[in-house]
């Protein structure tokens, strides 16, 4: 069995809290900014709704993998423990992996930047269509020292949890609720009365 995050449809809302996380861990932006510039990237993990089912979807990690099998440059790589390596340098566009993905959760997406970014002083670069799918949040779980991916934390109703090789289910850990604006201002109240005791005395 290889690791991979599984969906209890049941707590599932489809308020696409994921597919905003997903592409917030994948380019460096916050949950704000890339709520806004969703339309210029694809999710790599989809949240649907039917007339009485609601449920995420996403890579299931085969194993073997037809993605992998099919790629013809190397992109997309099975390694011998079942693991898999995705080389986005070396995607040729030509979307094969997407045609045999059995969840069809695979999707092109555009890279480069087409024009020169003077914020950061960095060169256009040539645009092109790469294939992207769930890498399980690998680089955004090393940076953050967490064994949970970004939809795992960012889905308010627990519908999302890791599953280890071993059989070991991981959840994120539960949103804290952030108080209701009237009940901020009343605990604010006492220490705001304390400092004006403070000031008097």
């Amino acid at each position: 069995m290889q690791e991979h995050v599984q969906v209890d449809s049941s707590k599932c809302k489809a308020c696409r809290r994921c597919e905003i996380a997903c592409i917030a861990s994948h380019h460096g932006l916050d949950f704000k900014t890339a709520m806004k510039q969703k339309a210029l990237y694809s999710p790599r993990c989809w949240a649907i709704k039917g007339d009485e089912f609601k449920t995420s979807v996403r890579c299931h990690c085969c194993d073997p993998a037809p993605c992998c099998n099919i790629c013809p440059t190397g992109a997309l790589h099975q390694n011998p423990d079942g693991s898999f390596s995705i080389h986005p340098e070396l995607c040729a566009g030509c979307m094969m992996c997407a045609s045999v993905c059995p969840y069809g959760v695979i999707s092109p997406e555009v890279i480069g930047r087409q024009q020169e970014d003077t914020a950061e002083n960095l060169p256009a670069t040539p645009a092109r269509t790469i294939a992207i799918r769930c890498d399980l949040c690998h680089d955004w779980r090393l940076e953050k020292g967490v064994e949970y991916t970004a939809c795992m934390e960012a889905c308010l109703s627990q519908a999302l949890s890791l599953v280890k090789k071993d059989g070991t289910i991981v959840l994120a850990p539960k949103p804290e609720k952030k108080p209701a604006a009237k009940q901020a201002v009343a605990a604010e109240a006492p220490k705001a009365e304390a400092e004006e005791k403070k000031k008097a005395n």
